[in-house]
């Protein structure tokens, strides 16, 4: 069951990041548009999913997810302010890596984590790996 998931998450993603570069490469003057198209649609099939499932929000779950949609937005509008000015082979890397590496640290931070060398290696590899397909 949750391979598929998985599949559908990484198949999405693949389409949300290509989507984005042809925003920013074709749309240069409307991409505005398409930023509030794009978060407008992800606010209307969320609330879709919400009546369908006939559940009550609470307040925490309303502020978490206010609060994630709030950063979701900004970052959506940095990275498209990034893929205008950068070339997509260096934004997606940085962006990619970044995220790694942010995650790892954060989670070094705020929750104690100690990466085993296995990970710090493996976290190494995959950032090699998403350069070297970047460049390839």
């Amino acid at each position: 069951m949750w391979l598929k998931w998985v599949i559908i998450s990484f198949l999405l993603c693949g389409i949300s990041d290509t989507t984005w570069k042809m925003a920013g490469e074709m749309g240069k003057e409307s991409v505005n548009a398409y930023l509030l198209f794009f978060h407008f649609f992800a606010l209307l099939s969320a609330v879709i999913v919400f009546f369908l499932q006939r559940k009550k929000i609470t307040k925490t779950e309303f502020i978490l997810g206010t609060t994630a949609g709030a950063t979701l937005i900004a970052g959506g509008i940095c990275s498209m302010n990034a893929i205008l000015v950068l070339p997509g082979i260096v934004f997606f890397p940085v962006a990619s890596c970044g995220n790694l590496l942010t995650v790892t640290i954060l989670a070094n931070i705020f929750w104690k984590e100690k990466p085993a060398k296995r990970q710090i290696y493996g976290l190494i590899v995959s950032c090699i790996a998403i350069i070297l397909i970047a460049l390839g």
